[in-house]
């Protein structure tokens, strides 16, 4: 997969996402009680807003690693926090990288664990980076039936492209991490203890209205590669509209006097590295 091609549309709506996820944000950061001078990884880091948070509350005396598979992200928590020399941007795959001398008091990830090809050797590793006792909290996504923003537009391509097959939701992606039991007996697998799970309702706040969301979805989702491999080149266009059209009317059910408010169900797991 070239996560870089997948980053930059990212970066390019950093704002709408980032504010869309900060609901979630928050509810980690509360969970994780981060203190002043402890070391943090942030895994999968994408454009940075945890990274940064965290470092606040870290404060001068502590340090945050903001870990991402792509270049093109590191490079923009780079440019985000030039000023900042506790937040150290690396690059790397979680899954094989050396850890060995992180030394971190916690790991904490904000929808950046559901990707892995080798999720057992990813965890095994992932652990290497915290101290004997360190924690980990990270949050998922539970299942698209919760989750209107995958739902919304993932019914609106399947009415378009009937033809495309379904998406097999334990495959590395979003939903991956949406099983409970599953991802609790890995983590007991892969040397964590006290581990937990916690399903928490709550809604994505992002900006704009549903045609300005459904932009940014198209932009940043594998809808238009979906639609190119699955229609007709005569049919791109029209197929396309009719996509974007079923979205605004879906996203638009969700208008509120403040803006609109998607609701979403999430997944906070927390877990200790064994001693």
């Amino acid at each position: 997969m070239d996560w870089n091609a997948l980053a930059h549309p990212w970066i390019d709506h950093e704002e709408p996402i980032e504010k869309a996820h900060s609901p979630v944000k928050d509810g980690l950061l509360e969970r994780a009680a981060l203190k002043a001078g402890e070391r943090v990884l942030d895994l999968g880091c994408g454009s940075g807003a945890l990274s940064l948070d965290a470092a606040d509350q870290v404060g001068p005396d502590g340090s945050v690693i903001a870990f991402d598979i792509a270049e093109a992200f590191v490079a923009r928590v780079s440019e985000r926090a030039r000023n900042l020399a506790r937040v150290e941007p690396v690059q790397g795959d979680a899954q094989h990288y050396d850890f060995s001398r992180a030394n971190c008091d916690s790991v904490i990830s904000l929808f950046g664990t559901m990707f892995f090809g080798e999720p057992k050797s990813a965890f095994a590793n992932i652990g290497k980076a915290l101290s004997p006792g360190g924690r980990m909290v990270f949050v998922t996504w539970a299942g698209p039936q919760h989750n209107p923003w995958f739902s919304v537009p993932g019914r609106a391509l399947a009415e378009a492209l009937p033809e495309m097959p379904k998406p097999d939701p334990s495959a590395p992606g979003p939903m991956a991490f949406a099983n409970i039991e599953m991802v609790t007996s890995l983590l007991s697998e892969t040397g964590f203890e006290h581990v937990s799970a916690e399903e928490v309702d709550t809604h994505l706040t992002p900006i704009g209205a549903a045609a300005d969301i459904t932009a940014m979805m198209l932009a940043i989702g594998p809808f238009r590669g979906a639609i190119s491999m699955f229609a007709h080149p005569d049919a791109e266009n029209a197929i396309l509209d009719s996509v974007a059209a079923s979205m605004i009317n879906g996203f638009g059910v969700f208008a509120a006097e403040d803006g609109i408010k998607v609701p979403a169900r999430v997944i906070y797991y927390s877990a200790t590295r064994v001693t």
